[in-house]
């Protein structure tokens, strides 16, 4: 086996739990030196939207948010988007390297477990985005995971938000639309989204699910 990043040669010594349960054996898939270029997001973080802070208190961001809205997301996000991240983001989401959904899927399906919600519901990518990269980049992350697809985008194809700034990525329209037979009353519903930057897509996504009836939206995304 080899690194799925830098490609190096993986070891791995077998336990005497290995031998006597080897179907439930997990191989590691990175090596230790690119698992430490990582950084996870510790306890210190804005109970809204999960950035990295000493204050157990809303960020301006997410009171921001709280104004417009009347509500604000309790999202948590498991890791800081540094260096290592954007790589990552863009072997994977960016040059189309299906196999990298196997770095953080274990992990981020447990957290997704963790948090109990009713409905899984990912962002989902355009039509254009789809045919071009030939997967959607949040459902790889949740592969064996009960999902509900019930948000759907409104446009065939969309300028990338990694190419746009801060402010248009704000002045962003809403791109979604609810699927019609799409049952979210009283439930507590869990958008997943790969990379939470600005906020502004689970924002357009939670707002719609908020109408449709649901008790409660949370997030959770890989990387902040």
């Amino acid at each position: 086996m080899k690194c799925l990043i830098c490609k190096k040669a993986l070891t791995y010594r077998l336990t005497i739990k290995d031998l006597l349960w080897p179907d439930k054996i997990s191989f590691p898939v990175i090596c230790p030196q690119c698992q430490q270029g990582f950084a996870k997001i510790g306890a210190g973080r804005c109970p809204g939207c999960g950035r990295p802070q000493e204050a157990a208190m809303l960020c301006a961001e997410c009171q921001a948010w709280q104004e417009k809205y009347g509500w604000h997301l309790k999202h948590r996000a498991l890791y800081r988007y540094n260096d290592a991240m954007k790589a990552f983001m863009q072997q994977y989401k960016f040059n189309g390297d299906y196999m990298m959904r196997h770095v953080f899927h274990d992990e981020f399906v447990q957290a997704i477990q963790a948090a109990k919600a009713d409905r899984v519901v990912p962002i989902p990518v355009t039509p254009t985005t789809m045919k071009t990269r030939g997967f959607n980049q949040v459902g790889g992350l949740l592969t064996g995971v009960k999902i509900t697809e019930c948000l759907q985008t409104r446009q065939k194809s969309k300028q990338a938000q990694s190419k746009k700034t801060r402010q248009e990525r704000l002045a962003t329209k809403q791109p979604f639309c609810l699927v019609d037979d799409c049952q979210l009353v009283d439930q507590t519903v869990l958008l997943v989204d790969d990379v939470y930057t600005t906020g502004r897509t689970l924002y357009h996504a939670a707002a719609l699910i908020h109408k449709a009836g649901a008790r409660e939206v949370i997030s959770i995304s890989l990387a902040r």
